[in-house]
């Protein structure tokens, strides 16, 4: 994922492929003004990039080549304006019952001694 997308950003996506060094991290995005910008290095180690005109649908073409290549490159992360990088919205997601809502069926600090564990056997 890149934290810092061009202005404008329309669509993002991260791909990662295996390597003899670790692995090869690609982020390809396409802005609203019709530049294609791609960003790439070891994985979490990013630190090329270079642009280009281009819309949607060229940069759909990389994407296939990067992922049917001899590479072989997954996607990790896809972004849109509206929602954000899905992974990082999934990973902040809050869970349907959150921890201050469980209550335990019993409650020792208060039930009486009577009320044990009962086996049935």
């Amino acid at each position: 994922m890149i934290p810092n997308l061009k202005a404008n950003t329309a669509y993002a996506i991260h791909l990662r492929a295996l390597s003899t060094s670790g692995g090869k991290d690609w982020v390809g995005s396409v802005t609203s003004q019709g530049e294609i910008h791609t960003f790439w290095g070891k994985t979490n180690q990013v630190n090329q990039h270079a642009a280009k005109p281009g819309d949607i649908s060229e940069l759909r073409k990389i994407i296939n080549q990067k992922q049917n290549g001899k590479d072989k490159y997954k996607q990790v992360d896809e972004y849109t304006p509206q929602q954000g990088w899905q992974r990082q919205r999934m990973e902040g997601a809050t869970p349907q019952h959150p921890i201050s809502e469980l209550v335990p069926i019993v409650d020792w600090s208060i039930a009486p001694p009577d009320i044990s564990i009962q086996w049935d056997f």
